[in-house]
This record gives structure tokens, C-alpha cells and sequence, in this order.
């Protein structure tokens, strides 16, 4: 301080002159600022023994110095508007003038270097259209408080439009306000990010509101706060009663809603998506979504709300398991599993498609007159019952109905239905309400059978439902005509194909099986050997095609006088063999004897007259030591070559050669 005396007088001008930059007072003002500090200078040279010339000099030292640091803080001002697109103007309102600094009206606008003011009316040319009325208005009518954000488009020199806000400050002057400073900045920018915001937000709902998904919004209470229109398809609730409701508000199943809000409290806990699929139903009819949640955020990062997106997947998912449960149908058929556990298992794979369905397959019988009960184990047993056997007619019901017209019969009321006038009392107690019935053909349109659909209410299929209806009958006769092919390989290995009796193989098979049994249960079985005489002279006078009916009558006579229990067999040529399961040589010489005396009896048609023939019978029964039907059939063969050797026509046994009634000789 010792080595500037004036320090304290310096002060007081510094503080003088920086009061006059920063109240951008003329310049005149400076003299009663230094008149102010001259006293104090003067004073401070005298005690320090200094000249005025020296004060002088020191004054005017200082005052450059201020001078030089008000110009530099105003180009850092004017450098910071620039550098921030800022710019100043005033509204002279008494005067209807405009008036700016060289960089608003230059470098905002593009005007010339020259232009420092305008009149408001080319202002108001410069401005949009669509702005100048506005404005114009406010001039006249002048904001009475502060506005800030004021916003208008304004022409650039070079042509195109830039955005301006305003900040408007009214200043008053005998109870009105005569001018508006206004600080103007360049938001074209922004505005365009704004509209390209906006028109992005735009696409969004057009895309939401035209999405075929289901998107909603919901609070964190499951208070739907938004839903776009594709809710209508799979609701019953107008767009409008959604908002404000729960899921179980809206009318979800218990099991949908507990399950949609186990799934948001998980998002709620982790904030993670969620993904799950729900079964929802509008009119009867099932539908399957996928629905997707999100979590959303607000700024603070917070979880605010939650996004979900429901995707029905119906058509797909029941795609997915039908080709499922058709492969497991055709793996079955493929396995040679037993047919009613094959059609009972497409029954089960046709009412997953179609909830609360129950479906019924019948057969038509080798006459064509009636339908079988085939499968169906979702129908109440006694309606199986009931409908054990159908008849084919013009008004049999829906099934019977279907197989005579040979087309599908669908019938959405039974009660209001002419074609179950005669079978109402049959449905009527189950009831069961709706039945839709669709033939089955085979693969060169042979009718199989039909397959129904009951409901217990009154209902109309879809064209999804004939189309799985279809679909099905192609599968069903696939089986059917599987189990038929192995029905016919089986006959052909297993029977003889002039008199369907088993052939030797199977009887010799099957003839073990009952010497087994038998043996083991120590019970008799008797054996006999049959063969027709003189064979092959009904063959040689007669033909062969005559000596075939001779055969084929002996076979019918064998199945007519036999037991079902007794197993017989065309072992080769005109040779048979029979095998009489608990049966005593006893009774067998009785069943023996009615049958000798049946062919003995008969009388065929043929081309010399009348035909008849003769056969001759070995009897053998079974001995504790023999444990396979060659040993018992190798006695029961000798005993009928004894028959042959003693005449024919006769049947001879262990215990005695019984004679003819007729005895024929040769």
C-alpha cells in the first residue's frame, strides 16, 4: 500500500466508472465521477507528499485501464449472444419501430450489415403467415407481465424460415407499456427435432393403433391407463370401458388374471420383461396369446408403468400340437396298436382343438344298413349305449343323416333339429344340444363311417372347425384302411382262402396253444381228422369248380355244427382237422357223428344232376404223456385211414369204429 498512495481513490473511480459500463451510461458522465475522486486524489498527494501532476497522470492511467476491461467484458458479452445464437430487440410500441443490435438483425436474420431497426410493418411481413396475426395482435395488446417461450417463424434474408423464441419484457411508461424488450434465440433446430419427434410419434400410434397385437399400458396397480383398437376383436367390452379396469375387471377367467398378475409382480420385483402365453375366450371361442410385458421408466429412472403387448398365436399353437398329436396318431397306426385305441386317441386330438367338444367315430356295417359305435370316450356312457348301432337314413340324426346323404350334416340345435325328432329322447337327458357330422371315405371313396362333434350348448361350427372336421376323417380312414390292409395280410397268412378256415399253419398253431393249456389245467381235449371220399372223382366228373362248392359246403357245415370254442382247419386238399377243447372222446364222437350224418344228408346242385358226398372220421384223444398236437393228430390220422380202409363214410376212435348209417361202398 506504501508504494501507491492513491490506491484508495483509485478504488472509488474504479467503482465509479464500472457503475457507468454497467448502466451503459454516455460518456459525459464520467466528469462528476472523477469531480467525485479529484478531492480524494488531491488529499492523498498532499499527505504523500505528490504532485497533481503525478495525480493527474495516475488518473488517466486508470480511467484507460477500466475503459479497456468495460470493452473487453463486452465483447465477451457480445461473443457469448453469438456463440448462443442470442439476439437483442426492442419494440418501440408509441412508435411502431423495431430496433436490434447488429448481430440479431445480421447475424440471426441474414439483413443487411447496414440495418439497425425496421418499422412493425415490414417486421411483420418477415414473419409466417400463419404468425403474423399473432404477433401483430400482441403489439397491439402487449403482454402486461413477463412471457417467456413466445415462438414464432421468421424469413431469413437468404429465403428459408428460422424458428425464434422470445422472452418478452414489458417496459411502462405512464401507466402502459411503450416497449418490449424481447432476448431472442434460434431454436430452428430444436423445433425441427420437435417435429421430427412428433412425426415419429405419429408413425408410432399409427402403427400401434393399426397393429393387429393387442398393446396396453397399465399403472403399477393393473389399471389399464391405455389399449389400442385391436382389443375389440377378441373382447366384448367397448375400446373405451377398458381404461381405468383390471384384467379381472375386464372379465379374464380367474386362472388368466391370477396368472397375468403373478407375471407383472415378478416385472414389478426384477423389472425384467416377462414372457408367458394365456388362453383367453370371446363367444365360446378359445384363443391362445402370447403376451410380452416391459418395463418402463420415467426420467428419474423409476419404474413407472408397464408396456404389454398380446399376440394371439391361436392358429399357430394348435398347429403345432395338432401335427403333434397326428404323428403320435401315425406312429400308433404304424405300431399296429389295436384300432379302438387308435381312434379313441384321434377323438382325444380333435376335442384338444375344439374345447368342450366331445367327438364320436362310428363305422358303417358290412350291410350299409347301419353305423357301429367305434370311439368316443368323452360321451357320457350311457348315450354310447344308447347309440350302439345307428341307422343309415334321410333323417337318421346327424349321423345316420351324413352317411346316407354321403356329405356333412351340421345341426346347431338337436331340440329345433327335424333330423333328431325320432332320437330327441336319446340326447335330450345328457344334454347334449349341438351335433356336426362328417363321413369318412377311403381312398377310393368307399364310405368308412362318420365323425361328430356334440357340444352341450347350441352351436355353429366355423370354418376352421369343418376344416379340422375334414382334416380328421383323412387320419380316421388312413387307420381304418391300415387296420383293413392288416385285417386282409392277416386272413391271407392265417386262413384258407377257399373256405376262410384257418390254414395249416394257423391251426397248427393254434392247436399247440390248446394242447398247452390243456396239459396245464389237466383237462381232455379231443382231436378230430376229417376227409372227404372219393374226392377226386367229384373232381374228375364234376369239375373242379364244382368239387370247390363241395369244399366250401363242408367248411360251413363244420362252422355250423362245431362250437365257437372248437378250433377247425383246412389242413390241405379235401383233408380238415378239428380240435374239441375240454371235450371227452365221448361227447367228441357225438359232435363227430352229427356232422357225418349232416354231409351224409346233403345234396348240391350240379351240372350231372344232384351231388353227394360222404366224409370219413378219425377220433383221438388226448393222453397225459402227449404235449403237442403232431402226436395227437398222427393218431387221430391213423384212426381215419382205418375209417377209409373200413368202408368210408364212418368214424373210427380209440375206442371203437362206429358204422354208418349209409355205408358207400368204394
Amino acid at each position: 500500500m506504501s508504494k501507491f498512495p492513491f490506491w484508495p481513490a483509485a478504488i472509488h473511480v474504479e467503482r465509479c466508472l464500472t457503475h457507468r459500463f454497467s448502466l451503459r451510461l454516455p460518456a459525459p458522465a464520467i466528469l462528476p465521477c472523477l469531480a467525485l475522486a479529484s478531492p480524494q486524489l488531491a488529499w492523498a498527494a498532499g499527505n504523500h507528499g505528490a504532485s497533481m501532476s503525478q495525480a493527474g497522470w495516475l488518473l488517466a492511467m486508470l480511467v484507460t485501464a477500466l475503459w479497456l476491461q468495460s470493452r473487453q467484458r463486452q465483447r465477451k458479452a457480445r461473443a457469448t449472444l453469438q456463440d448462443a445464437c442470442l439476439g437483442l430487440l426492442e419494440f418501440n410500441l408509441p412508435r411502431q419501430y423495431v430496433h436490434g443490435s447488429v448481430h440479431t438483425l445480421q447475424r440471426l436474420l441474414g439483413l443487411p450489415a447496414h440495418t439497425r431497426g425496421m418499422d412493425c410493418v415490414r417486421w411483420l411481413t418477415l414473419l409466417h403467415p400463419e404468425d403474423r396475426s399473432g404477433f401483430s395482435q400482441l403489439l397491439q395488446q402487449p403482454p402486461q407481465m413477463p412471457e417467456a417461450g413466445y415462438e414464432l417463424r421468421i424469413r431469413h434474408h437468404s429465403g428459408h424460415w428460422e424458428w425464434l423464441e422470445m422472452s418478452l419484457q414489458p417496459a411502462w411508461r405512464a401507466g402502459k407499456v411503450h416497449r418490449l424488450t424481447a432476448i431472442c434465440r434460434v431454436v430452428t433446430a430444436r423445433k425441427h427435432s420437435e417435429a421430427a419427434m412428433m412425426r415419429r410419434e405419429q408413425q408410432f400410434r399409427t402403427l400401434v393403433e393399426n397393429s393387429e397385437d393387442i398393446i396396453a399400458r397399465y399403472d403399477l396397480e393393473l389399471h389399464c391407463l391405455f389399449i389400442n383398437r385391436s382389443v375389440v376383436r377378441f373382447s366384448d367390452l367397448p375400446l373405451e370401458e377398458h381404461l381405468g379396469k383390471t384384467p379381472r375387471e375386464k372379465g379374464w377367467t380367474d386362472e388368466a388374471s391370477t396368472r397375468f398378475e403373478m407375471e407383472c409382480r415378478q416385472l414389478i420385483n426384477n423389472w425384467e420383461a416377462r414372457s408367458f402365453e394365456l388362453e383367453l375366450y370371446k363367444n365360446q371361442q378359445r384363443h391362445i396369446f402370447e403376451i410380452r410385458l416391459f418395463p418402463e421408466f420415467d426420467s428419474a429412472g423409476m419404474l413407472k408403468t408397464i408396456l404389454s403387448v398380446d399376440r394371439e398365436v391361436t392358429a399357430s399353437r394348435q398347429g403345432e400340437r395338432l401335427l403333434a398329436e397326428e404323428n403320435a396318431v401315425l406312429e400308433m397306426i404304424a405300431g399296429n396298436h389295436p384300432l379302438p385305441q387308435t381312434l379313441n386317441q384321434i377323438c382325444q386330438m380333435m376335442e384338444s382343438q375344439q374345447p368342450r367338444g366331445m367327438c364320436s367315430i362310428m363305422l358303417l356295417e358290412e350291410d350299409g344298413a347301419s353305423l357301429r359305435f367305434a370311439a368316443g370316450l368323452s360321451l357320457p356312457p350311457a348315450y354310447r349305449k344308447e347309440v350302439e348301432r345307428v341307422a343309415v337314413g334321410p333323417s337318421a340324426g346327424s349321423c345316420g343323416t351324413s352317411a346316407h346323404w354321403k356329405r356333412t350334416i351340421v345341426v346347431d340345435d338337436i331340440q329345433q333339429s327335424p333330423l333328431w325328432t325320432h332320437a330327441l329322447h336319446k340326447a335330450q337327458p345328457f344334454g347334449l344340444r349341438a351335433c356336426w357330422s362328417t363321413p369318412i371315405f377311403s381312398s377310393d371313396r368307399r364310405l368308412l363311417g362318420t365323425f361328430a362333434t356334440y357340444y352341450c350348448e347350441p352351436r355353429s361350427p366355423t370354418p376352421e372347425d369343418l376344416a379340422l372336421a375334414h382334416r380328421s376323417t383323412h387320419i380316421i380312414a388312413i387307420a381304418l384302411q391300415r387296420h383293413g390292409h392288416e385285417k386282409q395280410l392277416f386272413r391271407l397268412a392265417t386262413q384258407d382262402g377257399l373256405t376262410e378256415l384257418n390254414n395249416r399253419r394257423q391251426f397248427i398253431e393254434l392247436a399247440d396253444r390248446e394242447i398247452e393249456r390243456s396239459r396245464r389245467n389237466d383237462g381232455p381235449l379231443t382231436v378230430l381228422m376229417m376227409d372227404l371220399d372219393h374226392f377226386k372223382d367229384i373232381n374228375d366228373l364234376h369239375g373242379h369248380a364244382q368239387g370247390d362248392d363241395v369244399i366250401r359246403h363242408f367248411a360251413q357245415l363244420c362252422r355250423e355244427v362245431l362250437r365257437a370254442s372248437d378250433l377247425c382247419g383246412r389242413l390241405g386238399g379235401e383233408e380238415f382237422a378239428a380240435v374239441l377243447p375240454d371235450t371227452r372222446l365221448e361227447d367228441a364222437l357225438l359232435v363227430a357223428e352229427r356232422l357225418r350224418a349232416a354231409v351224409a344228408a346233403t345234396r348240391l346242385p350240379g351240372g350231372n344232376g344232384e351231388l353227394g358226398y360222404t366224409v370219413s372220421i378219425g377220433a383221438a384223444m388226448r393222453q397225459p404223456a402227449e404235449s403237442d398236437i403232431d402226436e395227437v393228430l398222427g393218431r387221430a390220422d391213423k384212426l381215419l385211414y382205418q375209417a377209409k380202409r373200413t368202408g368210408r363214410n364212418r368214424i373210427c376212435s380209440d375206442l371203437d369204429i362206429l358204422p354208418a348209417d349209409l355205408p358207400v361202398s368204394g
